[in-house]
């Protein structure tokens, strides 16, 4: 019995984005509920401030205030969330994510293409 020998296409490489193009994205971030309000809204401007420092545009925040986590992370049963959609060149995400991991206040973060 002979077997027979199937071709796979060859899989594409990821190709580099070009210089100035630029995608949408969602992002939830979760920060670490402080004590008051204008605290809260330090750390959101924080946010608006990396993003637009790499070069991306702001369409819209939306803060959803303090949320009970699904489970505690680092002794934490709370967090403050974040929803924002901007435009940011694709080679600046991995970047933006490693500042947010450095960043104390981030609990976690959630970063998406924006297919709408």
């Amino acid at each position: 019995m002979a077997v027979k020998e199937t071709r796979k296409k060859p899989v594409e490489a990821n190709t580099p984005a070009v210089e100035g193009e630029s995608h949408d994205y969602e992002m939830v971030v979760v920060f670490k509920p402080a004590a008051t309000d204008l605290e809260n809204e330090k750390a959101v401007e924080n946010l608006k401030t990396l993003i637009e420092g790499l070069g991306g545009s702001i369409k819209q925040v939306e803060p959803w205030g303090k949320k009970k986590l699904a489970y505690p992370i680092a002794r934490m049963t709370e967090g403050y969330y974040v929803l924002t959609h901007f435009n940011l060149d694709p080679g600046k995400t991995r970047e933006m994510e490693n500042k947010l991991r450095l960043n104390e206040q981030v609990i976690r973060h959630l970063l998406v293409v924006d297919e709408s």
